[in-house]
């Protein structure tokens, strides 16, 4: 397994999207300080899942957010990808894993691995016990080598335990403790719990059996008052048969006076007839004016009811009506709300389709800006490549240059040395040409003098004479320059004139110059050319991301808008479904309404119906009313017509009247007898909702009633002596009873739970220790040989601070340079340090290999040979590593198989060049 590539956007000073591709073996990260080399490393311990800002270089997560320039705009999410290559080295059956980690300015982060969303755990468990985390040693930094080597043995822990492969079980011994302390915890809640379950148990055990022993005595107390009313029900019973046979024997006895006033009245037949006729008929008159009362009292009562009813149904109509008005009114404002709604989501749709054509505008300006952005960028290129070409050019016509120089200057000196030129004698013969031109001169001057005397008229003879002279003197001088003459052309060099000539050396070197200012007045008009294509591009740019900016803008309108459209559609939604829900409400008031008034309407017809019978009732009593009184001035009438039998017929009816009277009250009392029964069964329904008849059986009676209302009385007094009760009590008690016994269960299985947890934490406590000893023993004899190796001899020692503790034990390093005593780290040289921990990262590596690992200006406090020793060691380990080493050190770049080269063309925005050496071949990102 190895890292493919990193890919930047937003993150640090990286505003733009990049890509950073690496090789196999060892590749170096260089560039001039401030670049943002360091934001590489901080940019792949960030997605390993760093949550330390102080370790990341930043004050505030949201700091590694790319925050702007004078030309650019701050960006609102950082997002970095890693991908691994993988062979089968992470749990992973893919041959190419993508772990990726994005955060929003609002604080919110996401996790990726192959673009499926997981959680930090994930991402730090895909990477246990490989050498690979944000911690482990594939990340080695100036302040990790100052935590390797600082003066707390426990602070190296975290180095051999990743070698050792125990993270994971540390982690899982971790997340067992927490375990182990949530199951003690939940068992200390449930404790209180069940203590709490136990004092409810404990009350409402109490408590239910006070209820049960309530509710058998109210079961004996009801037993007693249903015997009670049966010795009453008896009684009655006896008493109605008594009454009953009373009643027909005053019948008989009626009967036999009738007989005995018929007997006496046989001569008086038609008269006594008359009489007896007229008798039985004002008895059946008067049973029926009292049939008639009774039956007009009961219609009155049932009257009475009826009303009550009727004011019932009354009050109900009015309930429904208002509760129809309230449906009414509801409706309206749902209505109205819904209508709202709907127009809400008809503007949201409508805006919906504006801000679509709004994005359509935006897109088609960032085609056609990024469209002249890339025409530019060819430009650019093109100029560049001319100017490439130029300065390619310029490179050998400065050699040429150089080498026409050198040729001159040899020419000059090798001709010089062949004409024997001195400077001393060319100066005497310039001298003697000068002394010479003088004497010229003035026998020249001496000459015009004499020829001027001459034409004035002097003597002749002495003029030629004079003449002569002259001209010999002349001659004389004249020959006296050309010999000087001669000999400075002797002391002229004449091979200059070789050298001006068009194909000379001069000429040649001239040409050249002319050649290379043509070259350099060309690429500064394409530098210009380019820098104004850099500029506009840096315009469109700033546009492009204005216009992405107002885009992401729209969009997000946009989802708000149809958010808000979908809110308002599911409102208008919800209000037509208690729209619904009420008009069904209003159709049900309606129909009950209805019914109610159906029902009023019953009642009031059966009123008027009873009114009308009471009418008829009343009729009927003043006609036997009426009826009767005749009957009794007819009887008077015939009475007193019949003196002589009247008294003694009068003495037979008054028996008569008597018995009849006797008979009537005999016929009430059984009335009231049986009305006292029917009392007695509706009484004992509402007092105890049951019917007395399902107890009324031929069985015998047991005890007597006074026995049983004594014994009422004692259950009386016994229930009140119990007093208040939670009739619920035992309902209650059963389900306290069981959560209690489900409690206790449920704290048996955490005891157990426990047990199982410590003996799942001493299992990998003990598998731990063995691995981190057997590690920590590889580990310490290989970082003695490297240490030899690195150091060119000394010695290193590794020991471990606790033995009999070894998982918790802190580490002491102590190292022996060549010529010095044992010593700890902490008197060591800058240098010393960090070869003694470059010795313990390459000891780690030959226990465990780290896929890949990020060195981080590890060799800054090296000298130029341990950085020797440092670049064939880091060769040798590349074999079955990757190294991405961030360095200034040209040894250590010169050892690297790629180059990767961090520049800020712009300030404050990263960009990044790789060159491969083997290929050749350069990239700019």
């Amino acid at each position: 397994m190895f890292l493919k590539s990193i890919d930047l956007f937003g993150f640090k000073s990286f505003a733009e999207k990049s890509r950073i591709e690496f090789s196999e073996g060892i590749s170096a990260l260089v560039g001039p300080n401030g670049c943002g080399k360091s934001n590489v490393v901080d940019a792949v311990k960030w997605v390993l899942g760093e949550q330390g800002t102080r370790s990341l270089r930043a004050d505030r997560m949201e700091d590694i957010i790319f925050n702007g320039t004078e030309t650019r705009k701050a960006l609102n999410v950082a997002e970095v990808t890693l991908t691994l290559q993988n062979n089968g080295v992470l749990p992973l059956d893919v041959p190419e894993i993508g772990v990726k980690r994005r955060l929003f300015r609002s604080g919110e982060s996401e996790y990726f691995i192959n673009n499926a969303p997981v959680k930090l755990k994930d991402v730090r468990e895909l990477f246990y016990d490989t050498g690979i985390g944000k911690t482990a040693y594939s990340i080695m930094e100036q302040g990790r080598i100052d935590q390797i080597l600082s003066n707390r043995p426990e602070d190296r822990r975290a180095l051999f335990e990743e070698a050792a492969g125990i993270t994971r079980y540390k982690v899982r011994g971790r997340e067992a403790d927490r375990k182990l302390e949530r199951t003690e915890a939940n068992m200390h809640e449930v404790q209180n719990v069940l203590r709490e379950v136990k004092r409810s148990y404990d009350t409402l055990e109490r408590q239910a059996d006070k209820t049960s022993r309530y509710r058998q005595v109210r079961e004996e107390l009801f037993a007693a008052e249903v015997l009670i009313q049966r010795h009453r029900l008896k009684r009655l019973r006896e008493e109605t048969v008594k009454q009953e046979a009373a009643v027909e024997k005053l019948r008989l006895r009626r009967e036999k006076t009738r007989a005995k006033i018929d007997k006496l009245n046989e001569s008086l037949e038609a008269e006594v007839d008359r009489v007896n006729s007229m008798e039985s008929r004002l008895v059946e008159v008067q049973k029926r004016l009292y049939g008639v009362q009774l039956e007009r009292s009961g219609r009155r009562e049932r009257i009475d009811l009826i009303r009550e009813q009727i004011e019932e149904v009354a009050r109900k109509l009015a309930r429904d009506t208002e509760r129809r008005r309230a449906f009414t009114t509801k409706l309206e404002t749902l209505s109205a709300s819904r209508t709202e709604a709907l127009d809400a989501v008809v503007a949201a749709e409508q805006r919906v389709r504006e801000l679509d054509k709004t994005v359509e505008g935006i897109r088609e300006r960032i085609d056609r800006a990024q469209e002249r952005r890339s025409e530019n960028a060819e430009r650019v290129s093109e100029q560049e490549g001319r100017i490439g070409e130029n300065d390619s050019r310029l490179t050998d016509l400065q050699e040429e240059l150089r080498a026409a120089t050198d040729e001159l200057v040899d020419a000059l000196e090798r001709r010089l040395k062949e004409s024997n030129y001195s400077s001393g004698t060319r100066k005497r013969n310039e001298a003697e040409i000068e002394a010479a031109v003088e004497a010229l001169t003035i026998e020249v001057e001496g000459r015009r003098a004499v020829l001027d005397d001459r034409l004035r008229g002097s003597d002749t003879a002495e003029s030629e004479e004079t003449i002569r002279a002259g001209h010999e003197r002349l001659a004389g001088i004249v020959e006296r320059v050309r010999t000087a003459f001669t000999a400075y052309r002797a002391a002229i060099p004449g091979f200059l004139d070789e050298l001006l000539a068009p194909e000379g050396a001069i000429t040649k070197k001239r040409t050249l110059d002319e050649q290379i200012v043509v070259l350099h007045q060309d690429n500064r008009e394409r530098r210009g050319d380019v820098q104004s294509l850099r500029d506009e591009n840096a315009r469109l740019q700033g546009t492009i991301e204005k216009e992405r900016q107002n885009l992401e803008q729209m969009r997000m309108n946009r989802v708000q808008l149809e958010a808000r459209a979908e809110t308002e559609r599911n409102t208008a939604e919800r209000l037509e479904r208690e729209i619904l829900d009420i008009e069904q409400s209003i159709v049900d008031t309606d129909a009950q309404s209805k019914r109610d008034t159906e029902r009023r309407e019953a009642l009031a017809a059966q009123i008027e119906r009873l009114e009308s019978e009471i009418e008829n009732l009343r009729t009927d009593e003043a006609k036997l009313t009426a009826e009767s009184k005749d009957l009794e001035g007819s009887i008077d009438a015939n009475n007193r017509s019949l003196k002589d039998e009247e008294i003694h017929i009068k003495r037979e009816m008054q028996e008569l009247a008597e018995t009849q009277e006797k008979f009537e009250r005999a016929k009430v009392v059984l009335a009231e007898k049986n009305t006292e029964k029917r009392t007695l069964f509706e009484s004992f329904e509402e007092r105890h909702g049951r019917d007395l008849r399902e107890f009324d059986s031929d069985r015998p009676l047991e005890g007597s009633a006074s026995q049983a209302r004594d014994t009422a009385a004692t259950l009386r007094d016994e229930l009140r002596a119990i007093g208040n009760v939670n009739l619920m009590a035992p309902e209650e008690f059963v389900q306290v009873k069981e959560r209690y016994e489900f409690l206790a269960k449920q704290l048996d299985d955490l005891h157990v739970a426990r047990e199982d947890l410590k003996k799942v934490t001493g299992e990998i406590q003990r598998e731990s220790e063995q691995l981190f000893v057997e590690t920590y023993n590889q580990i310490r004899k290989n970082f003695h040989s490297i240490f030899r190796r690195l150091f060119g001899g000394g010695r290193a020692e590794l020991r471990l601070v606790d033995a009999e503790n070894v998982l918790d034990s802190g580490i002491n390093i102590l190292v022996q340079p060549p010529g010095k005593k044992l010593e700890s780290i902490a008197l060591l040289s800058g240098g010393e340090r960090s070869l003694t921990a470059v010795a313990l990262l390459f000891a780690t590596f030959m226990v465990r290999p780290s896929p890949f690992s990020l060195l981080d200006e590890i060799d800054a406090a090296l000298d130029e040979h341990n950085v020797a020793r440092f670049v064939e060691m880091l060769q040798e380990f590349a074999e079955q590593s990757q190294f991405v080493v961030i360095t200034h050190n040209k040894k250590t770049v010169a050892g690297a198989r790629t180059f990767l080269g961090v520049t800020m063309e712009e300030s404050g925005v990263s960009k990044v060049v790789t060159v491969k050496v083997d290929g050749l071949v350069e990239q700019n990102v």
